[in-house]
């Protein structure tokens, strides 16, 4: 192997390094965002009243969670509401598209109704003709009325947030005891970041309830 080949060789493989470390990079950015999320769930479940359960999913292995006299996993209820939502969504824009082509035909067999009519007047009466403005005011309501329609269907309500201040402060606090001990009786450091984490979160959950 001459000397040049040896240079593109070891700049393939510098590119090919480059590449996987980006790779991995990713990848760990898509684990910390899903931490981060599963944290902020679990978060917003105890300051809504929520109790965090000793019990474990059988799916995922997060803390089960009871709420309203129901036990339930957040993380598999938020996959499943999310799949549930992008259906709802796509749904929603097919219907939006429909809308949209049958106001832009109705506006346009409108314009050409106008313009008729516009022309009609203008052949009795020259001095009373006035095409352009007959022609804005026909367009500008359905113009209006279709935007109206397109704000209606992306509007979403608003999220509810309840619960009694006391016992999302208890559940915090066995939250946070929760997330120390398992931390400090874990031997893998990974496993006990991601407790201290925990800890962290509900500790600053409490720091706000308490102002």
């Amino acid at each position: 192997m001459g000397f040049f080949d040896a240079r593109r060789v070891y700049t393939h493989m510098s590119d090919f390094d480059k590449e996987a470390e980006r790779q991995r990079l990713r990848e760990k950015y898509e684990r910390d965002e899903t931490k981060r999320r599963s944290t902020q769930r679990m978060s917003e479940l105890l300051l809504k009243g929520a109790t965090m359960t000793n019990k474990h999913c059988d799916n995922c292995g997060d803390p089960l969670f009871r709420y309203e006299g129901q036990v339930f996993c957040p993380t598999c209820q938020a996959e499943g509401q999310a799949a549930a939502n992008a259906d709802q969504d796509a749904e929603q824009a097919a219907e939006a598209a429909v809308e949209a082509d049958e106001s832009e035909a109705e506006a346009e067999a409108n314009a050409n109704e106008t313009a008729a009519s516009a022309g009609s007047t203008e052949a009795a009466d020259e001095t009373r003709r006035d095409p352009t403005g007959a022609n804005g005011r026909a367009a500008a309501p359905t113009r209006t009325r279709t935007a109206g329609e397109r704000e209606a269907t992306e509007r979403r309500a608003p999220r509810e947030v309840a619960g009694d201040v006391t016992a999302a402060r208890e559940s915090l606090v066995r939250t946070l005891t929760w997330a120390a001990e398992r931390a400090e009786s874990t031997d893998d450091p990974r496993r006990a970041t991601e407790y201290l984490t925990a800890a962290r979160e509900a500790a600053e959950a409490i720091s706000a309830l308490d102002r």
